[in-house]
């Protein structure tokens, strides 16, 4: 059977079958955030500190195989498309598996959620590092780029909607059916045959196109020894911070959430399908707007921006209260939009960081950088789901009390109000000390490209002051 030739033009319909590709992890990773506290907790009957503790748990397990992962994809002769093949299909399935109400004592419970969400985490990860490194093996134009994921992020609107909306949907669908445990567990794989579906529309749009080749001078470095390097990249230390607080505070508004539509405003879960929405406009809204001051001026002036209003906009929904629909599509609002500014940009920066590695280092490790944000993003959302438990249990709440008490609702007030507001101010003042712009950019692309024709000792100063 004759072999189909490469293909090297990256065309507007292959663009939009790679950036449907978001697909595939957003709606499991929404999904997951938004309910899995709560199934955990209001379906099993698992201790909110737990319940807490058994997603940090499989999220450090999956942390310490991120960087391996990346290092794996960098390796020559590896095929990272069928890599993301098999992770996005496996993580489509161990969803499922996450939401079945596992049978026996709290101890085994506990056991059996902890090895599957690992095992999910792992898969998503074997997903996500190959599907976002290759956008800059794909073109590694700023605008481009930029233009890339601004339009991914705009689909990821849709897709956060399904994550967060349909579950309760498929839910509804099945009761009558199934219990009330099955009906949770036949959601989670509606959901995730959905992720597969995308994955699969990811791969078969890119399965054939030829990677950017980008020639270095030295072997690949060993695991330890390669991630060692990289972190000297300077912009690393305001990188890594910047990913870390804001997924910290946005984890912990999507697990909070649930409990303030409930207990705060004092409405069905349902609603949950209908307050998703605004997260669906702000992407709709935010997301070619976002990318629209980025091209026009810079990433980091628009995340300014989004962050900013957020920050505000936050601290004024607390000052007026949580207590009817009105103000949680508000604070939904609010939220999404720093979510949006985050998103949008999350890997273009780390994207900063691969050309500055080339040229720093002469190398390409694109699978082993993409690798960091993966892993500060599992970090911040671990920590978030843990800390959720814990300021919860502190706040006083009991998941058998059906009313739960004034300090109790003010405290969860408190929680999606200033404890998010607080970890946006903290990202927002590590971005501003971010030091790669778009001008950086571009000499540092001018560079990189200089060198692969042939010039290697050419050097830029400006880029040289942030090494």
């Amino acid at each position: 059977m004759k072999r189909k030739e490469k293909v090297t033009t990256l065309t507007p319909l292959r663009k939009l079958g790679y950036e449907a590709g978001l697909g595939a992890e957003s709606v499991v990773y929404n999904m997951f955030y938004v309910f899995f506290m709560l199934f955990l907790t209001t379906v099993v009957g698992i201790n909110p500190v737990l319940a807490g503790t058994i997603s940090l748990i499989s999220v450090l397990v999956d942390a310490i195989t991120d960087p391996l992962i990346g290092w794996v994809c960098d390796r020559p002769g590896v095929d990272t498309k069928k890599f993301m093949l098999i992770g996005g299909v496996m993580t489509g399935i161990l969803l499922g598996a996450s939401f079945f109400v596992f049978p026996g004592g709290e101890i085994a419970q506990f056991i059996y959620y902890t090895v599957v969400t690992s095992l999910m985490w792992v898969s998503y990860t074997s997903f996500c590092i190959p599907y976002y490194a290759c956008c800059v093996q794909l073109t590694d134009d700023y605008d481009e780029i930029t233009k890339i994921r601004g339009i991914s992020q705009m689909m990821n609107a849709f897709f956060i909607y399904c994550g967060a909306a349909l579950p309760t949907v498929f839910v509804g669908m099945y009761t009558g059916l199934f219990d009330e445990g099955t009906c949770w567990t036949a959601a989670a794989f509606s959901i995730g045959a959905i992720s597969i579906l995308f994955g699969l529309i990811n791969y078969f749009s890119i399965k054939d196109i030829e990677f950017i080749q980008k020639p270095t001078t030295e072997k690949m470095d060993g695991l330890i020894s390669t991630y060692v390097n990289l972190m000297k990249l300077k912009p690393m230390k305001w990188f890594i911070p910047w990913v870390f607080f804001i997924l910290l505070g946005t984890a912990v508004a999507t697990a909070n959430i649930e409990y303030v539509i409930i207990y705060t405003a004092g409405l069905p879960a349902s609603v949950i399908s209908q307050t998703s929405a605004t997260t669906l406009v702000c992407f709709l809204v935010g997301a070619p707007l976002m990318t629209w001051i980025a091209t026009k001026w810079d990433r980091k002036k628009a995340v300014y921006i989004g962050y900013v209003i957020s920050i505000i906009c936050l601290i004024v929904v607390k000052f007026l209260g949580i207590d009817s629909l009105l103000d949680i599509f508000l604070l939904q609002g609010v939220t999404g939009i720093a979510t949006v500014a985050f998103w949008v940009f999350f890997y273009d920066f780390s994207y900063d960081l691969i050309e500055l590695d080339e040229y720093k280092n002469r190398k390409n490790r694109a699978g082993a950088i993409t690798s960091f944000p993966q892993l500060v993003q599992k970090l911040g959302n671990a920590v978030g789901l843990q800390l959720i438990g814990i300021m919860l249990a502190a706040v006083g709440f009991d998941a058998a009390k059906e009313v739960q008490s004034a300090q109790t609702l003010v405290g969860i007030e408190n929680i999606a109000t200033f404890f998010v507001a607080g970890c946006m101010l903290v990202s927002l003042i590590c971005i501003i000390k971010y030091p790669i712009t778009k001008e950086l950019y571009e000499k540092l692309q001018k560079a990189n490209e200089k060198r692969r024709a042939g010039d290697t000792d050419y050097s830029d100063p400006d880029v040289d002051a942030i090494l």
